[in-house]
């Protein structure tokens, strides 16, 4: 019992003393902080913008933010505040200088950044495809395999035949009448395209649209004739698209 007695005075003891312990102070929270900087995917223009990611406490004046931005070991960008990359991988040095409490003061973080693109276009990429705008013997556009490869994804489509796409314009003549005589001047237009393209042997047109890539929501639209690409835009040239895309689109 003496042996019970005495273990539990010598607990109590232990617990008293270690009450008696200060618990140690908090650090005090930096003026600035440096956060890493995500990763991010390309824009339609095939860049990603990039910025320094800070966290300040009160009362801090930001002097000036830099950064240095070094791919493969070789400098592309010194002491910028903000720079857009292409699809890479960087190594990030951020330098900030800011003023606090009346003393100038400096913060510095290294990382590693990476530019993505994902299965989206470029205008870039866009810039890239081959097309045959005449179904010319002596040019060869891009196959749709091609053009899927390029633009960094398969897209969606539809095909249908040159007499389809005749009986349609004529049925959209039809019901237009002389009430938009200007339309019936573009669908004429696009029926004589359209035989154009029958006489060179076309039996075969395909419509693809493919994503762009960024939040500006642009998609890139091809046309093929016998599987060779004629042409492509995006959203941005809607108004100088074909006599034949115009004719459909005011459908």
């Amino acid at each position: 019992m003496r042996r019970t007695i005495l273990g539990l005075l010598a607990a109590l003891a232990v617990g008293a003393s270690a009450t008696l312990v200060a618990a140690p102070a908090q650090a005090a929270p930096k003026p600035v902080t440096i956060k890493k900087i995500s990763n991010k995917s390309i824009d339609w223009y095939g860049t990603a913008l990039v910025k320094p990611n800070l966290k300040t406490a009160k009362k801090v004046k930001v002097l000036k933010k830099a950064m240095t931005i070094k791919q493969g070991g070789k400098v592309l960008r010194k002491n910028r505040s903000a720079v857009k990359l292409k699809p890479g991988a960087y190594i990030v040095t951020t330098k900030i200088t800011y003023k606090y409490k009346g003393k100038k003061r400096g913060a510095f973080a290294k990382q590693r950044l990476v530019i993505k693109q994902g299965r989206c276009a470029s205008v870039l990429n866009m810039r890239t495809l081959k097309a045959d705008a005449a179904f010319s013997p002596d040019v060869k556009g891009d196959s749709v395999a091609t053009v899927s490869s390029k633009l960094r994804s398969a897209g969606e489509g539809e095909r249908y035949t040159p007499e389809k796409l005749i009986a349609q314009l004529e049925a959209l003549k039809v019901l237009m009448g002389d009430e938009m005589p200007e339309f019936v001047v573009l669908i004429d237009q696009a029926i004589a395209e359209v035989k154009a393209l029958q006489a060179k042997g076309v039996t075969q047109l395909e419509d693809r649209v493919y994503q762009g890539c960024g939040k500006q929501d642009i998609d890139v639209y091809a046309t093929f004739a016998n599987g060779e690409l004629m042409s492509a835009e995006d959203d941005s040239e809607f108004m100088g698209m074909s006599a034949a895309r115009a004719a459909l689109a005011a459908r």
